[in-house]
């Protein structure tokens, strides 16, 4: 489900450019995503040395795309790393926060510290500062543009919740619900000078 609506998304943005050079990133992309079969299409994929540049203000449309994960929209640019790798880079990744997540007697709950406490994990970067810094998600994608970004280093894996949305009698958003457990990691971008 979610591979096919994160396909769905970057076919959408092929389409919409295919008269154009610019698509090339976006069918390359395409082929990437559809190499991953698990839930977190963006688990895996980020390998430490990973280096790309997110494209200029002018050229933000040829790769910028919303995908839908598990019923979330999740805003994507399709970058291609300079060994000419194509990759798929979430907005969300770059400000990840994580809980680790046991299951004990058939519930998913927060794993605690020996103290008893639980915090979340995260990379503490001034990218991800940042981006958090940021109001809208088209203010952070602008921000992004003409910068040059590697992956430093990927911590985990860990276990976290796989969350899905719920929706009212009225078809409106009404929280979400853990429908699972999954591994995942969180990559740590820092800009390159």
């Amino acid at each position: 489900m979610a591979q096919t609506n994160l396909s769905n998304g970057v076919e959408m943005l092929v389409a919409r450019h295919a008269a154009t050079e610019g698509c090339q990133v976006g069918v390359k992309a395409l082929s990437e995503v559809k190499k991953y079969s698990n839930v977190d299409p963006s688990d895996g994929i980020w390998m430490v040395g990973d280096q790309f540049t997110i494209p200029t203000k002018d050229l933000l449309d040829l790769v910028v795309f919303v995908a839908v994960i598990n019923g979330n929209k999740v805003p994507a640019i399709a970058v291609e790393t300079t060994k000419g790798e194509p990759k798929v880079l979430y907005i969300s990744t770059l400000k990840k926060t994580i809980y680790e997540y046991e299951e004990i007697g058939g519930q998913y709950v927060i794993k605690r510290n020996p103290d008893g406490s639980n915090k979340p994990l995260f990379a503490d970067t001034p990218l991800r500062r940042e981006v958090l810094s940021k109001e809208t998600v088209g203010e952070i994608i602008e921000s992004l543009a003409g910068r040059t970004f590697k992956v430093t280093r990927v911590m985990g894996p860990f276990q976290t919740s796989r969350l899905k949305i719920k929706i009212d009698s009225l078809g409106r958003r009404d929280g979400y619900e853990i429908i699972g457990l999954r591994k995942t990691y969180i990559p740590v971008f820092e800009e390159v000078v």
